[in-house]
């Protein structure tokens, strides 16, 4: 007996499923607090020089005498500055008289500032305003998040071989320890480089726990429902971001925003006494006494009755394969190629409009709830879309769509149109299709390779998934380091092109929607060759095939 088959006769959605489920889901909360908590504790305020003679100056003009300071020390009127930006006042005060009865100061000599001043309206403190992140250092910004993003690279790489030895809840409660501990003690980074070593252990974590319980909860329900399982708990991510926008709109100072989430994790820790370990897992490793255990459990709870011997129910057996094994296929090859260009386009286009959020002006925490609520969106459209349209036209659609989005910016840009209500449509439009790609290029990865490729296929694909993410930060700041209408539209146009250029390869592939997966190289190389369009046709490969 399969194990699917045994799921079968105990209940496939059954009430101890959904119990178990909707718990496995709580991690994926954690998860996208601390993926996206950067947004508000790496913020870049409203900034400008301080005045060198003055020590106790503010971002905002005190009095007459403090507007003739400002007037003289940064070369610009003090209103215009401070509605319209300081320009170079941001990183270089003027050299000269900056007394009270001075007249005039020296124009043309200038040097770089050492302490700044920030607008505290939005937010009271961050990490930037803590250590002082701007001018020469504003890159260092990128550099923080690119760091978290190698986390992430690297836990999904040791997490995932853990779990397949060691189990699977060990490995949600490991990932979760890590996590409280690293994110809480983000909160009293004494320095950069501090900061930046936690948020890469916060980074190897947070994919642990989105992984791990979504493995546990995927192997305790049947097939049946596995999809719709697997679009849900993504729901649960957006729910963490609306909870990480409400916190820190009522929270402004960053570390205790940053204390006060990192106990969201803490309040994990006693599911350790609610989790069952994956008895799939358990079975695979000969381990059936524990596994009778939990499946007597199921049924106790689902009213269904186990079956008296569950020695001999196997896990569908798995062909091994490798890479190098279709590289003799140009076909295979060049979906390969096409696939692994998707999958780090798709992740660098959702990672980098959610990164970007900050930038798009008006109010940040409004940006960030309706971005949380259209990502959440796309997930439904892609739910109720993929076995309708299938998945080659929404996953194409969703593209080219949310890239030509994100492309539009340069229209404002030219014309120096600054309507903020504008940059929020297009940047939502292009989140709604990063969304409804990135979460349909999973199923769409799968469904192409044969069995005894699929794994390593997805595996690779998800490496060079994470290492587009770990570039998005740099592109998704852009902005702060050109500057002015265009360098606020730059990351955009960005993304777009590379959605745009990434949508029509893919236009290239197979549908799979309602067919029987590959099980050879030899049927993956007949998959959709009855096709008419733009899917790929070589007729030496043809030829190879039919002498194999």
């Amino acid at each position: 007996m399969k194990y699917d088959d045994l799921v079968e006769e105990l209940g496939e959605f059954g009430p101890y499923q959904r119990r178990i489920f909707f718990l496995s889901c709580l991690p994926a909360i954690v998860a996208g607090i601390q993926t996206l908590i950067p947004v508000f504790i790496l913020a870049v305020p409203d900034h400008r020089c301080a005045i060198p003679s003055m020590e106790n100056d503010t971002y905002a003009i005190q009095n007459a005498a403090h507007r003739f300071l400002l007037n003289e020390t940064l070369g610009i009127d003090a209103s215009y500055g401070a509605s319209n930006g300081w320009g170079s006042g941001e990183c270089r005060v003027h050299v000269g008289s900056t007394e009270l009865n001075s007249t005039h100061h020296s124009a043309n000599t200038t040097e770089e500032c050492h302490r700044w001043v920030y607008d505290k309206s939005v937010f009271h403190s961050t990490f930037v305003t803590q250590e002082n992140l701007v001018c020469n250092d504003k890159s260092l910004r990128s550099h923080a998040n690119m760091i978290y993003m190698g986390g992430v690279l690297v836990g999904s790489m040791i997490l995932g071989v853990f779990s397949d030895r060691f189990g699977r809840k060990i490995s949600i409660f490991l990932s979760l320890f890590i996590n409280s501990v690293s994110s809480i003690a983000i909160a009293f980074s004494p320095n950069f480089i501090c900061f930046c070593v936690l948020r890469f252990f916060t980074g190897i974590s947070d994919i642990g726990l989105y992984i791990c319980a979504f493995v546990l909860a995927m192997e305790l329900v049947g097939r049946r429902y596995r999809a719709q399982c697997g679009v849900a708990i993504s729901y649960f991510y957006c729910l963490g971001l609306l909870v990480l926008d409400a916190a820190a709109y009522g929270i402004r100072d960053w570390v205790i925003l940053q204390l006060v989430l990192s106990c969201c994790s803490v309040l994990l820790f006693p599911l350790w006494w609610m989790f069952p370990e994956s008895p799939r897992w358990l079975i695979s490793k000969g381990r059936i006494p524990e596994a009778r255990v939990i499946l007597e459990k199921i049924a106790q709870v689902n009213q269904t009755k186990l079956p008296e011997d569950i020695g001999d129910v196997r896990d569908v057996p798995k062909q091994q394969g490798r890479l190098l094994d279709m590289c003799s296929h140009s076909v295979m090859v060049l979906r390969a190629i096409v696939i692994f260009i998707n999958w780090a386009v798709v992740t660098l286009l959702y990672y980098g409009i959610t990164l970007n959020v900050g930038s798009l002006g008006g109010d940040i925490y409004l940006n960030f709830a309706v971005s949380a609520v259209v990502e959440a969106l796309g997930y439904a459209a892609a739910s109720f879309t993929l076995p309708r349209w299938g998945r080659k036209r929404f996953y194409c659609f969703s593209m080219i769509v949310g890239s030509l989005a994100c492309l539009s910016f340069v229209v404002p840009a030219f014309l120096e149109v600054k309507d903020e209500w504008i940059s929020l449509l297009l940047s939502n439009i292009g989140k709604l299709g990063a969304a409804g790609s990135y979460t349909t290029i999973f199923v769409f990865s799968a469904e192409l390779f044969p069995t005894s490729l699929r794994n390593s296929v997805i595996g690779t694909s998800s490496m060079i998934g994470r290492v587009g993410g770990m570039t998005a930060p740099y592109i998704a700041d852009l902005g702060v380091l050109v500057g002015g209408s265009f360098g606020s539209s730059l990351p955009f146009i960005v993304f777009g092109a590379s959605g745009l250029l990434s949508g029509v390869l893919a236009l290239t592939l197979p549908e799979t929607l309602n067919q029987t997966l590959p099980e050879t190289i030899q049927e993956a190389l007949d998959f959709g060759r009855k096709k008419v369009g733009l899917e790929i046709e070589i007729k030496s490969e043809k030829t190879e095939s039919s002498l194999l």
